[in-house]
This record gives structure tokens, sequence and C-alpha cells, in this order.
């Protein structure tokens, strides 16, 4: 009798584990909570962004790094910002994820614009990723076979982040608090 009481309270017990909750995949609608611009922002700063949608991540926030930010410092230069969001805080968890972008609105609701208008091309590292991966499996598997090519492509994967990089024609990139990106969000 008393073997069948413990194990009812370990089943309990067992339920009341915290449970990892995963990123959802599929499209992030986010808005920017400080400004990024090739003016401002520098290598290895952070950057945040408050989940919009999907309803269940709504209030949720994304938070990232800055990895490259040039100026153009003429009306006519090209002006690159390098930029990742890697971490999704849901309900006191980090989750790891890759984001790529898909679209921006700036901070006055103009789409595929920054802040001063000027149009925004946007080119991410995915192909880059793939190819490390590759490279880190091949190399896996010369040294340890089949379970050293999937360590291989995991590690290879892992360097690789998903690096978005919008540039304009223009003498600098900036976006305002309050511009929107949509991502396409993958677990990592």
């Amino acid at each position: 009798m008393k073997l069948a009481h413990l194990g009812c309270v370990a089943v309990l017990l067992g339920s009341l584990a915290p449970v990892q909750v995963r990123a959802q995949e599929g499209e992030y609608r986010v808005k920017l909570l400080q400004p990024l611009s090739t003016e401002t922002s520098k290598k290895g700063d952070k950057i945040t962004a408050q989940v919009l949608s999907p309803p269940e991540f709504q209030g949720d926030f994304m938070e990232g790094m800055i990895k490259q930010s040039k100026s153009g410092h003429r009306v006519k230069g090209k002006s690159v910002l390098s930029f990742y969001f890697d971490t999704l805080n849901h309900e006191d968890q980090r989750i790891p994820i890759q984001s790529t972008l898909r679209s921006v609105v700036n901070s006055k609701g103009q789409p595929g614009v920054d802040e001063e208008g000027f149009i925004v091309k946007r080119k991410n590292n995915l192909g880059k990723i793939v190819a490390v991966a590759a490279i880190g499996a091949v190399l896996g598997g010369l040294a340890g076979g089949a379970q050293g090519a999937a360590e291989g492509a995991a590690l290879g994967g892992l360097v690789g982040l998903v690096v978005v990089q919008v540039g304009v024609q223009g003498p600098r990139v900036s976006f305002a608090p309050g511009s929107e990106f949509v991502l396409a969000v993958k677990k990592r």
C-alpha cells in the first residue's frame, strides 16, 4: 500500500518539473526597442526587440548582437549594418534560435526603407552556414566516421550564426525604436 502511494507521489512530482518550451518555427514580427544606426551602433553591441506576433510569444523579447556597422560617409556612399537575433526569452527561459530577415517597416510605418527613406537591401549568410556545416561534416567524417560527421556538422552549424546584412545607398543606415522586422525563425 505504501509503495503504491509513493508511486503516485513520484508521478505528481514528476509532473511539476519545469517544462522546456521550444520556439515555434515560423514568422515572427518584432518591434525594435533601441536605435540601430551605422553612426552609433558598434560591433558587439546588444540589440533587443519585443515580439508582436505570433500571439503565444507576444510580449516576449528577442536578443541579438551587431556583427558589423559601416557608414558610407557620403551621400552616394554605401552603408552596411549586419546583426542577428539568436535568443528568444519566453517565460524565464532563454531559447536559442536562428532568424533571417524577411522585411522591415521603419518607425514611421514606411515599409522597405530605413528612417531616412533609403531603400533597404537585405542579405542573409545562410548559404555560408550550410557550407561551413558541410565542411565540418566532411572533416568530422574523415576523423571519426559517421559519429564524427554528425558532430562535425553540428559544430559547423553552431559556428555560423545567421547574420542579417542590411545595406542602403546612402551615408548611413538607421532604424529608430518602434521599427518593425518580420523574421523567419528556426530552432537552433
